[in-house]
C-alpha cells in the first residue's frame, strides 16, 4: 500500500458533551451514544484492529477558531536512484526519519471543530507525533482566533509540557487515536489550554452498527494502490 494521508472533518464523531474522568486510566470523551460496544454502537472511534493507520484528532471546545500545529515523524526507507532499498554496514534495511508538520484548522463549533488526519503504518510507520514545529516548549503549539485560523492575528499557545508521544517507549502503537485538544481555561493566559489523549485501538470492539469507516478507507487505498501498479 503506497504512503498516503487522508485528512477530513468527522462529521458522525462530532463532540457532544466531552468530558474528561481523572480516575484510573479512562478517559470519557464522547457522547455515551458515539462509543462503541458489542451489544451496540455507531462507527469506530479508533483504526485498530481492523486498519493499520494511526489517527490523530484535534479537538477544538473554545469558541474561536484555532490551527493545531502536528508534528509526526515517519521513519522511511533509503534508496538509491533505482528505487531499490539501500543497505547498512550490517545488511539491514537503512532509514531516514522524516519529518512533517501539519497545519491543522478547526472551527469553533459543530463538525468543523473536529479534524482528524490519518496516517497509514505500513512501510513508513509513524515514530512520534506531539505539537510545535520542534517539540520545543517554546514553540507555537496552537493559534487561536484571528478572522480564520492561520491568519496572522490572534494568539498562540505554546508548547509548554506537553511531550510528544514516541512509538519506541510505548506511548501509542499503529491503530490508535491520537487526541490534541483545545479547550476554554480561564485561568491561564489567553484563556485556552491544550491537553493530550490517547484512545488504544485495542481497546477497539469489532462489531458496531455502522459502517467500518477505517478498514472501508484502508480497502480504497488498496485498491487504488494497485491500479496505479504497473
Amino acid at each position: 500500500m503506497q504512503t498516503r494521508l487522508a485528512t477530513y472533518s468527522l462529521v458522525i464523531l462530532a463532540m457532544a458533551g466531552m468530558t474528561v474522568s481523572g480516575c484510573g486510566n479512562e478517559v470519557s470523551l464522547f457522547n455515551r451514544a458515539f462509543i462503541n460496544t458489542f451489544s451496540g454502537g455507531i462507527v469506530p472511534v479508533t483504526p485498530g484492529p481492523a486498519a493499520a493507520f494511526v489517527f490523530v484528532r484535534c479537538v477544538n471546545e473554545t469558541t474561536e477558531p484555532v490551527e493545531f500545529f502536528v508534528r509526526v515523524e515517519r521513519r522511511e526507507l533509503r534508496r538509491d536512484g533505482d528505487g531499490n532499498v539501500e543497505l547498512d554496514a550490517l545488511g539491514l534495511p537503512s532509514t531516514d526519519l522524516v519529518p512533517l508538520v501539519i497545519g491543522v484548522q478547526t472551527g469553533a463549533s459543530g463538525p468543523v471543530g473536529d479534524v482528524g488526519v490519518l496516517f497509514p503504518c505500513g512501510e513508513s510507520p509513524v515514530v512520534r507525533v506531539g505539537l510545535g514545529e520542534n517539540y520545543l516548549q517554546t514553540d507555537v503549539a496552537a493559534r487561536v482566533g484571528g478572522a480564520v485560523a492561520g491568519g496572522a492575528s490572534g494568539f498562540g499557545i505554546r508548547v509548554g509540557n506537553l511531550n510528544p508521544l514516541q512509538l519506541e517507549a510505548g506511548n501509542f502503537n499503529c491503530g490508535d487515536t491520537v487526541i490534541f485538544r483545545a479547550f476554554a481555561a480561564p485561568n491561564v493566559a489567553g484563556g485556552v489550554s491544550l491537553q493530550t489523549f490517547l484512545l488504544p485501538g485495542s481497546e477497539q470492539p469489532s462489531v458496531f452498527q455502522g459502517p467500518s469507516t477505517f478498514a472501508n478507507f484502508e480497502a480504497f487505498l488498496d485498491a487504488q494502490a494497485s491500479q496505479e501498479s504497473p
